[in-house]
C-alpha cells in the first residue's frame, strides 16, 4: 500500500472485497485480477487459489460456492477466458484452472444458508445451464422460484451425469420447484407469476432489450449456437438480475454494473513486485487429477494481481473493514493510539 492508513498483507488476500463493503467512506476500492475481470460469472479465483494454496480446502470450496453453486460445471467446462489472462502465463505459464476446480468440486454442495424472503413468485421456463442459473439468482433474492420443463431432467452438455445430480439435489434443497410440461403458455405465465423468464428453446424467436426484458414481466435469455455454455449463463446471470430488480420495486437496469456499484476496478498490468517474481511451471499431476500436495502447489503459483486499494485519505479508523477481513490481511494504523 502506498498509505499511511491502510497495510495489506498480500500474501493473505483473497480479493473478496469485504473490506471495500464495509467502508463507511466508501474510502476504498478493490482492483480486479485479471482472471475475474475476464471470468463470465464474475468468479474470485485469486481468493479460491490462495485458500487452496494454504490447505484450506473447506474454506476455498466454501469461497467458490459464495460465487457460484455450479463449480462442477466450471471444473467440467474450464474456464478458458479467465485462465488465458492469468498473469502468470506471463511467466511460467498461466494457472491450471480446471485441476483446481475438479480438485475442490466434490465439496462445493453446501447448504446455501439462510435465504430472504418473499411473497413475489417467478417462474423460468427452459431445461438448460442457462435454466438453472436464472432459477438460483432469483432463488437467492428469496423469491419463490418453479422451474417449467419439457423434459423431466435438464440438459447440460459437457458435465458427468453424477455432477449434474448433486447439482439438482441442491438447487432443490433451496426449495426450487422443478415441473414438467407439455408446452409453455406464456401468457398463461405471465398471468400466473410475478416475472417469467424463457431460455433456451424456449426464448426462440423473442426480442429482448439488453437487460432481458421482452415486456411487462416477461423476460428472455437470447442465445445461440455460437455462443459457449458460460456465455449462456452470464446472460442469465444478467437477466436474472433484471428480473429481480422488477419483483423488488426498482427498474430493470438498477446496479447493472455491479462492479462499478460495489466499487471495484479494472486492473491495467502488472504490479512491479510480480514482474520480479521468480518463474514457476505448471505443476503436473502425477495421475487423473491433483493429490493435495500438487493441488496446493499449483494453486501457490498465483500472483494475486487483485488487491484493495485506498482512494483517498478519509479513514476514519472505525475498523469496519478490518473486522470484516476473513484472514487477517488488513490492518489498520491508527495514529496515536494504543490499542
Amino acid at each position: 500500500m502506498n498509505d499511511s492508513n491502510i497495510a495489506i498483507d498480500v500474501s493473505k488476500c483473497l480479493a473478496c472485497g469485504n473490506c471495500v463493503d464495509r467502508c463507511i467512506m466508501d474510502n476504498l476500492r478493490l482492483v480486479l485480477p485479471p482472471c475475474r475481470q475476464a471470468s463470465l460469472l464474475d468468479i474470485n479465483y485469486q481468493g479460491i487459489f490462495r485458500l487452496t494454496a494454504q490447505g484450506k480446502m473447506t474454506e476455498a470450496a466454501r469461497e467458490l460456492r459464495r460465487c457460484t453453486p455450479f463449480g462442477g460445471f466450471l471444473a467440467a467446462w474450464g474456464d478458458a477466458s479467465a485462465s488465458r489472462v492469468c498473469s502468470r502465463g506471463h511467466n511460467g505459464g498461466s494457472l491450471n484452472f480446471t485441476g483446481i476446480l475438479a480438485y475442490l468440486e466434490d465439496a462445493v454442495y453446501g447448504p446455501a444458508g439462510r435465504l430472504p424472503r418473499s411473497h413475489k413468485k417467478a417462474v423460468v421456463a427452459g431445461s438448460d445451464e442457462a435454466t438453472l442459473q436464472a432459477a438460483y439468482s432469483l432463488r437467492m433474492g428469496g423469491h419463490s422460484v418453479t422451474v417449467l420443463s419439457v423434459s423431466s431432467c435438464p440438459s447440460v452438455e459437457g458435465v458427468p451425469a453424477s455432477v449434474l445430480e448433486k447439482t439438482m439435489t441442491m438447487l432443490k434443497g433451496m426449495d426450487i420447484a422443478f415441473e414438467t410440461t407439455d408446452a409453455f403458455n406464456v401468457e398463461e405465465l405471465c398471468k400466473n407469476f410475478d416475472a417469467v423468464i424463457l431460455t433456451g428453446t424456449a426464448a426462440e424467436g423473442m426480442s429482448a432489450d439488453e437487460y432481458g426484458l421482452v415486456r411487462d414481466n416477461l423476460f428472455a435469455v437470447i442465445s445461440d449456437d455460437t455462443q459457449s455454455p458460460l456465455q449462456a449463463m452470464a446472460g442469465a446471470v444478467r437477466t436474472a438480475h433484471a428480473a429481480r430488480n422488477l419483483l423488488e420495486g426498482f427498474s430493470v437496469d438498477y446496479e447493472a454494473d455491479q462492479r462499478v456499484a460495489r466499487g471495484l476496478e479494472r486492473f491495467h498490468g502488472l504490479f512491479e513486485e510480480q514482474e520480479d517474481s521468480p518463474e514457476a511451471a505448471p505443476v503436473v499431476c502425477s495421475g487423473d487429477g491433483f493429490t493435495e500436495e500438487e493441488v496446493k502447489a499449483e494453486a501457490s503459483r498465483c500472483l494475486g494481481c487483485g488487491r484493495p486499494i485506498e482512494r483517498n485519505m478519509t479513514c476514519w479508523y472505525c475498523l469496519p473493514c478490518e473486522i470484516v477481513c476473513p484472514t487477517q490481511a488488513l490492518h489498520v494504523r491508527i495514529p496515536y493510539l494504543i490499542r
